[in-house]
């Protein structure tokens, strides 16, 4: 995308530690691929302010364009059915619900005045209920928003989402909780509705609550020095172990993590890569995603042009690829091995055991800027 990231491509390029990932998951990785099937789908961008959500198989070719009123940012996948929800990036006013084979517009939803979408939906595992995070902006409170599928998107509820400025959800195993990253930030249409108005006195959190009842169930947040790491990102694997990644609001030299592993009922525990690669992350983390196997999980760094890649069970560092203005980061069906996008309109397939990076052959999906988040559909 045509934003502030691209300042910091010049810092690109491979090198810095490697870890080699344990034997079974290697082993794993080094028998022949099978062929991927999946189609790949993205909120993307052309080069005239002109909006998209475009699908590609994985070879990179593009299946569709859908084009959107606005930048969208995440896409919501409904089970064993064709629809897909589309939310404009924060502060959101639109979703759209696409049919995932065609990108026809299904059906449309309206935030409430009083409040704005922030760019991240989840269906219930049965289909039946959309949660969106939204900015209850006039009480500094964020909510989860319930939309109900099988009544034209009615919406029917609200829940809090138990923080400030929430953004990515997720469903736990068992799909009776969701896990909510409240990034701490308060913003107001009246200021842009994305300038930070509360750096001083952010409370990030990420909290789970009763996806039924809305009753919040645990949370957790880091140390008070760490107020300013805005928790944006996650990804939740089979075991419940949630991956986060956060977007430090303070100077780009200060010493934070910016990656963190929690599993509920302890507390969330930070971790760091080595200091050469620390420092390439430049305090922002993009997507977070567990490989097929759920011991690796991938978070991209799209100011410092990487992703990198981390071992859920030792909390270790694993690696890391060049991939200039890269955010979108999906999961393949290969242990260690993810798609991800950039918003200078490449597409990768990248293997975190081999650490290897290979450019998708199709040339079509090169047309479009690519938006922060990735989603991959098995057929």
């Amino acid at each position: 995308m045509r934003h502030q990231r691209r300042e910091f491509l010049k810092l690109m390029g491979v090198g810095g530690a490697f870890t080699l990932l344990p034997l079974d998951i290697a082993r794993a990785a080094s028998t022949p691929a099978i062929e991927d099937r999946a189609v790949y789908i993205s909120a993307s961008a052309g080069n005239a302010d002109d909006y998209y959500v475009s699908a590609f198989n994985a070879s990179g070719k593009i299946l569709f364009e859908q084009a959107l009123p606005g930048r969208g940012h995440d896409i919501g996948l409904r089970p064993n059915h064709v629809d897909v929800a589309a939310v404009e990036r924060r502060p959101g006013l639109y979703g759209l619900i696409l049919d995932r084979h065609t990108g026809e517009v299904r059906a449309k939803l309206h935030c409430p005045e009083d409040r704005r979408f922030y760019g991240h939906a989840i269906y219930s595992n049965d289909g039946r209920f959309l949660y969106i995070t939204e900015n209850d902006f006039d009480h500094a409170r964020g909510v989860v928003s319930v939309w109900d599928a099988k009544d034209g998107y009615r919406r029917v509820a609200e829940f809090d989402s138990y923080g400030t400025g929430p953004h990515e959800l997720h469903l736990m195993p068992g799909g009776e909780q969701l896990v909510i990253a409240n990034g701490g930030l308060h913003t107001h249409p009246d200021f842009d509705g994305r300038t930070p108005l509360n750096i001083d006195s952010m409370e990030p959190n990420l909290s789970i609550i009763d996806r039924r009842t809305g009753e919040l169930i645990h949370q957790t947040a880091l140390k008070h020095d760490w107020h300013q790491l805005s928790i944006r990102h996650l990804d939740v694997s089979a075991n419940g172990t949630i991956a986060a990644g956060f977007q430090y609001q303070g100077e780009i030299n200060d010493q934070v993590p910016l990656v963190g592993v929690w599993q509920p009922g302890k507390e969330i525990r930070p971790i760091e890569a080595p200091d050469n690669v620390q420092y390439r992350m430049r305090q922002y983390c993009g997507s977070v995603r567990f490989d097929a196997s759920g011991q690796v999980f991938g978070i991209s760094c799209p100011r410092g042009g990487l992703v990198t890649f981390w071992d859920a069970k030792t909390n270790d560092f694993l690696t890391h690829i060049a991939a200039p203005d890269g955010c979108g980061l999906a999961a393949t069906d290969r242990p260690g091995e993810f798609v991800g996008t950039s918003g200078l309109g490449n597409g990768w397939r990248m293997d975190a055991i081999r650490r290897k990076r290979v450019e998708l052959p199709d040339a079509s999906h090169k047309s479009l800027h690519w938006d922060n988040h990735l989603r991959r559909i098995s057929t």
